[in-house]
C-alpha cells in the first residue's frame, strides 16, 4: 500500500510526487506513456517556473541539456512592436524551452531518484472507492496485465474536478457519476 498514488507523469504529477518522496510518503507515480515520449503542449517556462526547478536543484539539468536561455521578449503587432526584459522572479530572469521529451523525462528521473516509484505504460482505468473517498486506482499495463493498487492518505473526492476530468467524462457516458453522486448521498456504515 502507497501513501499517495499520482496519476499523470508529465510536468505536474512528477513534481508532486518528487516533493511529497522528499517528504518521506511512499509515492506510486503512474503514466500511460513511457519516458522519454513527446506530447502536444507548450514548453516554455517563465521566470517563476525556473525559479522552482532552481529551488529543487534541476535547474542545472535542464541548462546542461543545450537549452538556450531566453531574456528578451517582442511581442510585434505589425507597425507597433514591444520589446523588453521581465522582472526577476526568486533572482532568476531568464525563461526556458526544453522540449517536452527532455523535461518530462528529467521531471520523471527527478521523482525515482527521491523515491517514488514509477510505473510507465500504465493505463488507469477507474478509481477504487470507500464511501465518498478515492483509496486507490485500478488500471492496466501495455501488455493487459490488471492491477490495483491502494493509498493509505485518501480525501473525499473534488466533485467539481471529478465533472471536468477526461477521465469523469468517459466513465459519465455509462453512468458512473450518477451512481457516485448516489452513493455519496446514501446514508452509509463509514
Amino acid at each position: 500500500m502507497y501513501d499517495v498514488i499520482v496519476v499523470g507523469a508529465r510536468c505536474a504529477g512528477s513534481p508532486t510526487a518528487m516533493l511529497l518522496a522528499r517528504k518521506g510518503h511512499l509515492v506510486l507515480l503512474v503514466d500511460r506513456a513511457n519516458f522519454p515520449s513527446d506530447t502536444l503542449s507548450t514548453h516554455f517556462i517563465r521566470p517563476s517556473g525556473v525559479a522552482q526547478l532552481k529551488r529543487w536543484g534541476l535547474l542545472e539539468r535542464v541548462i546542461a541539456s543545450g537549452c538556450p536561455p531566453i531574456s528578451r521578449f517582442k511581442l510585434d503587432w505589425g507597425q507597433h512592436s514591444l520589446v523588453g526584459t521581465p522582472p526577476p522572479r526568486d533572482g532568476v530572469a531568464e525563461s526556458y524551452a526544453p522540449r517536452r521529451t527532455v523535461l518530462d523525462k528529467l521531471l520523471v528521473d527527478a521523482a525515482v531518484a527521491s523515491g517514488a516509484e514509477l510505473r510507465e505504460g500504465f493505463a488507469t482505468h477507474d478509481l477504487l472507492w470507500k464511501c465518498d473517498r478515492v483509496t486507490g486506482i485500478r488500471g492496466q499495463t501495455r501488455h493487459g496485465s490488471r492491477c490495483d493498487s491502494q493509498s493509505s492518505l485518501s480525501r473525499p473526492a473534488n466533485q467539481a474536478g471529478a465533472e471536468r476530468s477526461s477521465f469523469t467524462h468517459h466513465k459519465r457516458e455509462t453512468g458512473w457519476l450518477r451512481a457516485r453522486r448516489a452513493a455519496a448521498a446514501a446514508p452509509s456504515s463509514c
